[in-house]
């Protein structure tokens, strides 16, 4: 599957000149996480939530513009692009939205949803799925979110018929944007997916524990439930979450590996 049969066609954009309160009203009006930036009609940046400061970020809002708050250096993809190159591209600079640019002209845009619930469902190729908040197209099904479940491979080669680990990734308000989320999920694959078929449940939850003070405040904590073993629960902090989550995702990986290897060289009870 291609991006230009993903892709939704109607990109909602903002000049870098408006208000970022503007761009904020913009986008829960048309209830998107993204938006694309222009200046005089050239393609600029891009502005997410996130860069806005989420739900609760007045603050980071008032008296600024988009210019100001966006990612200027865009990075984009083409029609022909297909949806394992879209993803190891998204994942690899922790982004959320991918512009798609044909011949110099912007002709769509995919968000990691897109991308991520296309491959985890293992799309057949001429199917066209549409992420929250777009508008179907025809020949298009029905609207779809984010699937709660991991494939044990990487996103990176989806087969169908892999197993999967339900996960579940929570945050408190504004920690994380769609490329965050996408980020874990691919990480998380990585880290365990080879565990799958001992694994019942996943959940990941990130937090700034400290709030505006900074410091090392980013909390990512994550709960493994493993068939017949006990529960592996643990927690990392650092300065970002993206280090964070790395690393209680790798300790989480070493405790499975361990509890499991334990478990296959323990001797058998003889019988009474």
């Amino acid at each position: 599957m291609r991006l230009g049969e993903l892709m939704q066609q109607r990109v909602k954009t903002i000049d870098s000149h408006e208000s970022a309160s503007a761009a904020w009203s913009r986008m829960k009006k048309h209830r998107i996480r993204h938006l694309v930036v222009t200046s005089d009609g050239a393609l600029t940046g891009v502005i997410s939530e996130r860069d806005l400061g989420g739900r609760h970020g007045e603050e980071t809002r008032k008296n600024r513009s988009v210019g100001e708050l966006m990612s200027p250096r865009v990075i984009s993809g083409t029609p022909e692009m297909t949806l394992g190159q879209a993803a190891d591209l998204m994942s690899g600079r922790i982004i959320g939205s991918l512009p798609v640019l044909e011949g110099g002209t912007l002709v769509g845009i995919v968000t990691a949803t897109d991308v991520l619930d296309a491959l985890g469902r293992g799309s057949a190729r001429g199917t066209r799925l549409t992420g929250r908040g777009h508008p179907r197209r025809p020949g298009s099904v029905r609207e779809v979110r984010l699937p709660e479940v991991l494939p044990k491979i990487s996103t990176r080669v989806p087969r169908m018929g892999a197993p999967q680990i339900p996960v579940r990734v929570r945050a408190s308000e504004g920690d994380l944007g769609m490329g965050d989320r996408a980020y874990i999920r691919q990480r998380l694959g990585e880290r365990l997916g080879r565990f799958a078929t001992a694994i019942e449940r996943v959940s990941i939850r990130t937090e700034d524990v400290i709030g505006p003070r900074g410091g090392i405040d980013r909390m990512c904590r994550i709960k493994v439930v493993l068939k017949g073993l006990p529960t592996v629960v643990l927690e990392r902090r650092n300065a970002s979450f993206t280090a964070a989550i790395d690393e209680a995702l790798a300790a989480a990986e070493e405790a499975v590996d361990r509890a499991l290897r334990q478990r296959h060289a323990k001797p058998a009870e003889r019988p009474a």
